[in-house]
């Protein structure tokens, strides 16, 4: 009768679980760093001018950061689509503030990188 180490076994295989476990950690890390956030103060901004985002809405901006990020975009950008008007900040994936257009007037806008029309 011969007897195998199981110390051996169990222990390529725990170190196996490991590294599987880091991997999956940072795909989900990764994930979530590249899904769009809605700042505290956006929401507020969102409700108060009852402004909705739609799924389609948020495909849009996403797909606007992915273009501001290609053009070498890094900071802040404004995302006009249609009636309302998002700050975005590119690095960070994350609408700073929304407003309504027709409540633009007279407001200025510092620190952007870009306009995107969406």
């Amino acid at each position: 009768m011969t007897i195998n180490r199981i110390g051996n076994i169990n222990s390529n295989g725990l170190n196996n679980t490991k590294i599987e476990r880091k991997e999956n950690a940072q795909g989900f890390s990764g994930l979530l760093s590249q899904s769009l956030k809605i700042s505290k103060h956006a929401n507020e901004r969102l409700q108060t001018q009852n402004i909705n985002i739609d799924s389609s809405t948020l495909t849009k901006l996403e797909e606007a950061i992915k273009k501001a990020e290609q053009k070498g975009l890094k900071n802040d950008v404004l995302v006009l689509n249609g009636d309302v008007a998002y700050i975005v900040n590119v690095k960070n994936r994350v609408v700073v503030t929304v407003k309504d257009v027709n409540s633009l007037k007279d407001n200025i806008f510092t620190n952007i990188d870009g306009v995107l029309m969406i």
